[in-house]
């Protein structure tokens, strides 16, 4: 036995030696190109913001759009565009001997691993001007809820006027959040630039502190004192760098979403055996785990339906909490889509205490049925429809999953958002790898969930 086995080895180690002789004689080539594009069209960044000289007090506005581009336009696979807009000190090359200090060139800041600006070799930080700019998109955006999906206003006197104290947490903390969304006509946004200027110590105007109360957000308590200069930096030029930085692009499926709400709304109708049931389970559950759910991240609620639709869960970043939602479901009944969409627009409507109102809303819809409460299957359809149609207007984004022989595919596909939307699984054995392909995230880990209860 033991000769046996040592020329067993031996025969093995021949064949691995000689598969390099082989591999060379054939050799096939695969040409791999991409032809890469911006998804933003923004003029303004060839010649930047100039408001020239000011004076204390002063209140002044320049516009700049922010456009999708003609490729992304262009591009049937892909639909919206989610970007912010950053503040960060200006840096220049000093011109030797100038007073007051004039630049040769500007060049952009860089961050060190402690989360502070650094401005590059042979240049030094302008004085700061990013607390004094306000930031507000001013376009009605196409036929998105009521004309609007950016988000909310940055007012002026944020923050604090030196550097090093403002870092990288700063910038983050007074960002401001764009959207374009093809589908809605919604392809360029209106940005105002606003600074109110401010005064030099011992030179402001009674009506100082009137004028920061005035122009700042009327939920701060801002205190004009800190947003005073010092004398040495009158004459000289402020600065602040806008960095308009693209966060995420619609591709078929969710793609790899920083920033998610999603709303689960899951099927428990009788039709639904036990079996098929804990299929399902397992199928939302390994979902869950490659959203992999966190504060800053993806959140996820639960809504299910029956003969009657049910809130499950909140919009949390509670995984456990998700996974129990899940694992609580007990079939029985009819099928009552039209509530099971409405309890989940309820719970991504911008104004719930749960939701985020600069953060992407979608809804992914399971079932095995067609909709057959309240009243019929006409009026169930039909409310079912006006229901999911309302909830598109709401810049919801709509996936359904059909399980099964018996849906109706074209009426489903009405639900969706549209037919790339719309999701096919044979059986429930096939739901987990339709919901994979949703989650569409090439890198992200193979889903282990835990086991269903």
């Amino acid at each position: 036995m033991k000769k046996k086995i040592i020329l067993g080895i031996a025969a093995a180690g021949t064949a691995i030696a000689m598969l390099p002789l082989f591999a060379a004689f054939e050799a096939h080539v695969i040409n791999v190109t991409a032809k890469i594009e911006n998804a933003l069209n923004v003029p303004i960044v060839k010649d930047g913001m100039q408001f020239g000289t000011v004076f204390p007090q002063e209140k002044l506005d320049k516009t700049f759009d922010v456009t999708l581009s003609q490729s992304f336009q262009d591009e049937n696979r892909v639909d919206d565009v989610t970007y912010e807009i950053r503040q960060k000190p200006k840096c220049g090359i000093v011109k030797p001997d100038t007073d007051p200090i004039e630049y040769l060139s500007f060049v952009q800041v860089t961050e060190n691993g402690e989360g502070d600006f650094v401005c590059p070799d042979g240049s030094e930080p302008l004085p700061l001007l990013c607390p004094y700019l306000s930031k507000e998109e001013l376009t009605t955006d196409g036929t998105a809820p009521n004309g609007e999906n950016d988000g909310p206003k940055k007012f002026p006197f944020h923050g604090p006027i030196t550097l090093p104290d403002w870092d990288l947490q700063q910038t983050l903390a007074h960002r401001v959040f764009g959207k374009l969304i093809k589908s809605q006509n919604d392809l360029s946004d209106t940005w105002n630039i606003d600074l109110k200027v401010p005064c030099f110590e011992g030179h402001c105007a009674q009506d100082w502190a009137d004028f920061v109360k005035e122009n700042s957000d009327p939920k701060d308590e801002v205190n004009a004192d800190n947003y005073i200069q010092p004398t040495d930096l009158e004459h000289q030029l402020f600065g602040c760098d806008l960095w308009l930085e693209v966060t995420g692009i619609s591709l078929p499926g969710l793609g790899c979403n920083d920033e998610l709400d999603l709303m689960l709304v899951l099927d428990r109708s009788g039709s639904i055996d036990a079996g098929e049931l804990t299929t399902l389970k397992n199928a939302a559950n390994a979902f869950v785990t490659a959203l992999a759910p966190t504060a800053p991240g993806v959140h996820v609620g639960q809504t299910s339906f029956a003969s009657n639709g049910s809130l499950d869960l909140h919009l949390t970043d509670d995984e456990t909490a998700a996974h129990t939602a899940i694992n609580a479901l007990a079939s029985t009944g009819l099928t009552n889509l039209f509530e099971g969409i409405s309890l989940a627009m309820d719970e991504l409507d911008n104004l719930h205490a749960h939701e985020r109102p600069t953060v992407k809303d979608v809804m992914i819809i399971i079932t095995d049925g067609n909709p057959n409460q309240p009243d019929s299957v006409p009026n169930a359809e039909a409310v079912a429809k006006a229901e999911a149609d309302a909830a598109r207007a709401a810049g919801i984004e709509i996936f359904v999953v059909g399980i099964g022989g018996d849906v109706d595919a074209t009426y489903l596909q009405t639900i969706a958002d549209d037919n790339s939307h719309y999701f096919a699984a044979a059986d429930f054995d096939d739901l987990q790898a339709v919901l994979t392909a949703i989650a569409n995230c090439d890198n992200a880990p193979t889903p282990t969930p835990p086991p269903t209860q």
